[in-house]
């Protein structure tokens, strides 16, 4: 739904579909870096 959404808004996205994992820590672990340089870059 949320890809729907931003197609229909213009909004870009970057939608990261990992197999096998849920949203736990480990999951989130493995992406936490990058989202946390993403905001930093725009926070500046």
């Amino acid at each position: 739904l949320l890809e729907e959404a931003c197609a229909r808004a213009g909004q870009p996205l970057t939608l990261r579909r990992q197999d096998g994992y849920d949203h736990s820590y480990f999951f989130i672990a493995t992406f936490i870096e990058d989202h946390l340089r993403w905001h930093a870059t725009r926070l500046g």
